[in-house]
């Protein structure tokens, strides 16, 4: 009976046991658990902590641009200079020269993957825009992104299209001409004085001409800059707003443009197209850098450092001629822009580096208004201090045409370049020849030039 009372207590002792292994093990498993719980969350806080640190996270640019090796090597170094500064942003360089540049857009624009900066021509701004290729810019000049508030409208105005913003101005330059002020000393004729008139013109080359030995007044101008300058002296433009049609609709105003180079060809006071044919559009080789002519009407602001440099020898710049009782006829020519692209997944940091690059002063010391004369006021002033000679003329004269400009036209309309072809082929040149009459040019440019506009109606 002992024995059976010894073997019972022994068992309950033995679950008794049990039960207590069992609920510590409980508690560890419990208290496992818990210490798991608080590592899986101290590892979610850490997870958060990165997905914070991670909002740096680099950011990658493509910019494509045409020019020189003189322009590749500064964009490059100002590329360098940006990434610097935000070393989260990696950007990556593509450049060619004009030829085949647009080819290149063109495909990279059909295959989407156009580059998040692109350096754009004003003649191809509609083109772009219309195809929805290019982001309107306004929204991030609007909160502060883009900076523009230290450049006047009217170097921002060529950018834009509808009212939106596609573009922004690397550079201004101004059409007008190049004189040889030793050729005007030593035939006796004072220089042109800005306010000149087109009578002026054929009066002072003619002196020139008959005073000088071996060289003529002044390179003919029938080009169609000079037509531009002219019809926008007379309040219209090459080109409609809706880019269907001519500008002007009265062709008496390309006959008389015309006549001023039938008459001075006539006079003695033009050089004949013997002359300065061959030169073709090349400022280096045209006769003023000879000493062939003592004048030039056809050259932008920033050839200067290249013809005065062919030349050897200083020349100036000066306004084209006023037409007395006209309108202003000068305008800020962009050089070219930088546009942000639709295809661009970084946008907002592409407006960054656009304007980094109007505003910052030591980028712009390594730039050096290669692209033309900077659009942002305070840019523009530093720069000029560090210039040169032939780069003050320049910098001088784009200040002294806003004196006599207005609002540059609307960007050219699909089928300009052919138009401007044709203008070339069957106008200027045949003027030059006296293979043709001015009404004779003038009816056959409205008459073919409106076939080709009337297919953007």
């Amino acid at each position: 009976m002992q024995k059976k009372w010894s073997r019972l207590l022994l068992f309950v002792l033995l679950i008794s046991f049990v039960s207590i292994v069992a609920a510590c093990s409980s508690s560890e498993s419990d208290e496992s658990d818990s210490d798991a719980d608080q590592e899986d969350n101290a590892t979610e806080g850490t997870d958060s902590e990165e997905a914070e640190g991670d909002s740096d996270a680099e950011v990658e640019l493509r910019i494509l641009w045409w020019g020189s090796q003189d322009r590749h090597d500064r964009t490059l170094e100002a590329i360098d200079m940006y990434m610097e500064e935000n070393p989260h942003v990696e950007i990556s360089p593509e450049f060619t020269g004009w030829d085949g540049y647009w080819e290149k857009m063109a495909t990279q624009a059909a295959g989407g993957n156009m580059p998040d900066i692109v350096q754009m021509d004003y003649a191809y701004l509609t083109e772009y825009v219309g195809r929805d290729l290019l982001v309107d810019l306004n929204p991030f000049v609007e909160d502060g992104t883009l900076d523009l508030s230290d450049v006047d409208d009217i170097y921002i105005d060529g950018g834009r299209d509808d009212g939106g913003l596609f573009a922004v101005n690397l550079g201004a330059n101004v059409h007008g001409a190049v004189y040889d002020k030793e050729l005007f000393d030593e035939a006796g004729v004072p220089e042109p004085e800005p306010g000149y008139t087109y009578e002026d013109l054929k009066s002072f080359a003619i002196e020139l001409s008959e005073n000088l030995d071996g060289a003529y007044g002044i390179h003919p101008f029938a080009g169609v800059n000079n037509l531009r300058h002219y019809l926008r002296q007379n309040g219209v433009s090459l080109f409609n707003e809706e880019g269907t049609a001519l500008g002007y609709e009265d062709d008496q105003l390309l006959i008389d443009y015309l006549q001023l180079t039938v008459d001075m060809l006539a006079s003695g006071a033009a050089a004949p197209a013997d002359v300065f044919m061959d030169a073709g559009s090349n400022v280096e080789q045209q006769p003023i850098v000879n000493g062939e002519t003592a004048m030039l009407l056809d050259i932008y602001s920033n050839q200067i450092v290249a013809i005065e440099s062919a030349a050897g020898r200083s020349l100036e710049l000066s306004l084209s001629p006023v037409l007395e009782g006209g309108e202003n006829g000068h305008f800020l020519k962009p050089s070219q822009f930088f546009s942000v692209t639709t295809h661009s997944e970084e946008q907002e940091e592409a407006a960054k580096f656009i304007s980094y690059i109007t505003n910052n002063l030591e980028v712009n010391e390594v730039l050096n208004a290669e692209r033309g004369v900077p659009i942002a006021t305070a840019v523009r002033d530093h720069l000029r201090d560090l210039q040169d000679e032939v780069g003050v003329k320049m910098f001088d004269f784009v200040e002294l045409a806003q004196d006599y400009s207005k609002p540059i036209d609307p960007p050219e309309p699909e089928g300009a370049t052919e138009i401007l072809s044709l203008y070339e082929n069957e106008v200027e040149h045949p003027i030059y020849y006296g293979q043709t009459t001015p009404e004779e040019a003038a009816v056959n440019f409205r008459e073919k030039a409106s076939e080709i506009l009337a297919k953007n109606e």
